[in-house]
């Protein structure tokens, strides 16, 4: 949209000349927003009123497992694998959901007699044009099962229609949406009913579940209590009723055998080490201290006094070696019959070890079972008294109750829609036609298309238009004005002696700018000479009084201002034509110092292409929304543009 939406050297679009340009349709969006707004209205009237009504409560149940127990048995009871803790059930959204609740409270409600819920058509009238493809392709209906259909029909309008929250304090809110607030009232107060009912029903059955449940338990947890029992008598009776201090004394007695069996050992290595010295004959007070330091019994009493030898330690002789001959014999049969009393005292050990096992295995069943015998009672004694008091823990906060106003449709919500969606083809239309149109409907669109050196607003110049030389001159001599000022300026530093001004549906004439511009800069030195190829001006009076400049002849003079109009009945356009054009306009360079040449509208296009390739200074004049962008860039490639007087 080159016209409308400059964009700068990065691509992006300049957002003011967006906006300037939405504005100049201002009144095509308002009546789209209108017509929006309109037919969102008639659209909310023509759809059906829905209602909605709002049931909330509390379940807050409980499950059978609460019934408190004191510390002891809540920890057994851990331990036994029972729960004691109580736990809250919530609603149960995929069973209020699902299809065999809703068939539950079909019952009461009557879901199938409702058209709002049961929308299946059994003789649906399809469209023409459906009808025909589906013969043309040969498309066969299947057979529908009505009831079924009628079952998916309701079951999408409940799932719809019908919705359960949780808000945060754990309550169950009921929200039913009908064509008729007494029946939407009616649906949300039987599901709601239907819900504690059923909930109550359910945890009733899962005590007396949970009751038949600890009933078993407790029967075969006596049974296992008067088996261990009977196993640990059994027991009594085959073996001793204290394995316990069995396996001790068979414990302690060969601890005793063991002791004795290392202090013989250690009297035998001794013997054994002064055998060997005696038979060797080495009798010297060396190999003494060397057996003293190798065997330290060799100093106690016990060792001298089996050998026959002083008590005393700091007297030592050597026995004979019969003697201790006779005591190493006695040493080695006393050591294996030692030996021999261990491994039997071990034995029967190990075997008091086993029957000790045993014992405390049955006397661990037996404690095992009365712990879970006590539990099991104290759950079910427990259990039969929270089963005696039964009370009504739902709570119901708000019964639902016939809705005052539609909470459907949204009628704000769709007109605001309306006006959104309207605003957009507004905007959407407006832009369409701005670039169809491709008019310049800023300024800046036009300084930018125009490209010229002075630009300047026409507005000062608009008094000017429709009169003759003399009241220019006159309204010049009361104020006098900037932009023809800065437009004389630039025609003399250029040095052209010929002008064009082309207006471009500008709100003044570019004979009437070009009048007061040859007003402002005629002196005595001044000659100026004024022509308009406007087609559609209406005909000037000849002055007969005045001379002639060649093929001219002047139509209005003041001072040094000549306006000129081709002599005969020859239209001045049909000038354009003749091959010699260009030298009939530098011939009144002889006579004038400057000549202004001036066309409007589509006469421009005519002058320009006659005058192209000419050295000449160009004014246009253009007015914002009107002036188009092509037009500005067709007129700047034939001639460009120096001045832009703009509106």
């Amino acid at each position: 949209m080159q016209g409308n939406l400059d964009i700068d050297a990065k691509g992006e679009i300049d957002l003011r000349e967006l906006f300037i340009t939405l504005w100049v349709y201002k009144l095509l969006i308002v009546v789209c927003c209108a017509m929006g707004i309109y037919l969102s209205g008639q659209h909310a009237v023509s759809l059906d009123k829905k209602f909605t009504s709002t049931a909330i409560f509390k379940l807050n149940l409980q499950s059978t497992n609460s019934a408190a127990l004191s510390n002891d048995f809540s920890a057994l009871a851990g331990l036994a694998g029972l729960n004691t803790q109580s736990s809250k059930s919530g609603l149960p959204f995929d069973e209020v959901n699902g299809r065999i609740f809703i068939k539950k409270i079909d019952t009461k409600l009557n879901f199938k007699s409702d058209p709002y819920f049961n929308s299946y058509n059994p003789n649906p009238v399809e469209p023409v044009w459906k009808s025909f493809i589906k013969n043309a392709i040969g498309w066969k209906k299947n057979t529908t099962n009505i009831d079924e259909a009628i079952w998916h029909s309701i079951i999408s309008k409940y799932t719809k229609n019908i919705k359960f929250y949780e808000t945060a304090n754990n309550n169950v809110k009921i929200i039913v949406t009908h064509t008729d607030p007494n029946r939407a009232a009616e649906i949300a107060n039987v599901i709601m009913d239907e819900i504690i009912t059923s909930a109550q029903l359910k945890e009733e059955a899962e005590r007396n579940q949970q009751l038949t449940y600890l009933s078993n338990k407790l029967a075969q947890a006596l049974n296992d209590l008067e088996i261990s029992q009977s196993n640990l008598n059994e027991f009594a009776l085959k073996n001793s009723a204290l394995p316990l201090e069995s396996f001790a004394a068979e414990s302690l007695g060969l601890d005793a055998f063991r002791e004795q069996l290392n202090r013989t050992s250690e009297l035998y290595d001794a013997v054994a080490a002064l055998l060997l010295i005696l038979q060797n004959e080495t009798l010297d007070e060396k190999n003494y201290i060397s057996l003293r330091q190798r065997f330290p019994i060799v100093d106690r009493v016990e060792f001298r006094r089996i050998l026959g030898q002083n008590e005393i330690i700091s007297s030592w002789n050597w026995p004979e070696i019969s003697t201790v001959a006779a005591v190493f014999d006695t040493l080695t049969e006393r050591r294996s019959r030692l030996q021999s009393q261990i491994d039997a005292s071990q034995i029967d050990a190990e075997r008091s070890g086993l029957t000790l096992d045993v014992y405390a295995k049955l006397l661990r069943e037996q404690k095992q079972s009365e712990a879970t015998y006590a539990v099991l009672i104290e759950s079910v004694k427990a259990q039969n008294m929270f089963l005696g008091y039964k009370s009504n823990k739902a709570q119901i906060y708000e019964y639902a109750s016939p809705s005052i106003n539609p909470s459907e449709p949204k009628n704000t919500v769709i007109l605001v829609l309306g006006a959104c969606l309207g605003l957009f083809l507004g905007i959407a239309f407006s832009l369409t036609l701005a670039f169809v149109h491709g008019a310049c409907n800023s300024k800046s669109s036009l300084i930018n298309k125009s490209q010229a050196r002075l630009t300047a607003s026409i507005r000062s110049l608009l008094p000017m238009r429709n009169k003759n030389l003399l009241n220019i001159n006159s309204t010049l001599m009361k104020k006098p004005n900037s932009v023809l000022r800065d437009m004389a300026v630039e025609i003399h530093k250029s040095d052209r002696t010929q002008v064009v001004i082309s207006s471009l549906r500008a709100k003044i004439t570019s004979d009437d700018v070009a009048k007061a511009l040859a007003t402002y800069m005629q002196s005595d030195t001044m000659k100026i000479a004024i022509l308009d190829f406007s087609s559609k001006r209406k005909k000037l009076d000849v002055n007969t009084s005045q001379l002639s400049h060649g093929q001219f002849l002047i139509a209005e003079n003041f001072d040094n201002i000549s306006v000129l109009k081709p002599s005969g009945d020859l239209p001045i356009m049909e000038l354009l034509s003749k091959k010699d054009f260009c030298e009939i306009i530098e011939s009144l360079n002889s006579t004038f110092n400057i000549v202004f040449l001036c066309a409007d509208n589509s006469d421009v296009f005519s002058l320009l292409r006659a005058l192209e390739g000419q050295k000449l200074f160009h004014i246009t004049l253009a007015k914002t929304k009107r002036t188009k962008s092509a037009t500005l860039s067709h007129v700047r490639s034939l001639l460009s543009i120096q001045g832009l007087l703009y509106d």
